[in-house]
């Protein structure tokens, strides 16, 4: 099933980079996707070590790496990003004045 989704922003990587992507083109009033060939969101924080304290977070002097994600998420949250999870990008081609990925 081939499904089309118009946006102003794909983002690739659900990461904590990724998350935090979300939330400031929400900010900026962009529409966004959010792929990833993960699951779930988060990376590795969520899927190799949720209980590891990560130590260089601007603002926590530590913080556990499930914790992160879920203030990340709950930070991008109000933005709803659509999310494209456990899919992988395949392909990027130019098209008129935008691109069109594939997964």
């Amino acid at each position: 099933m081939s499904q089309s989704i118009s946006t102003d922003v794909a983002i690739i990587g659900a990461g904590p980079a990724g998350l935090f992507a979300v939330f400031e083109c929400g900010m900026l009033k962009m529409r966004c996707v959010l792929i990833d060939t993960l699951e779930a969101t988060g990376g590795q924080c969520s899927a190799l070590y949720p209980e590891k304290p990560i130590y260089d977070v601007p603002a926590y002097p530590s913080i556990l790496a499930g914790d992160l994600i879920e203030r990340l998420e709950a930070q991008a949250a109000p933005f709803a990003p659509v999310k494209l999870l456990g899919q992988r990008v395949d392909g990027l081609q130019r098209e008129g004045d935008g691109f069109v990925l594939t997964t």
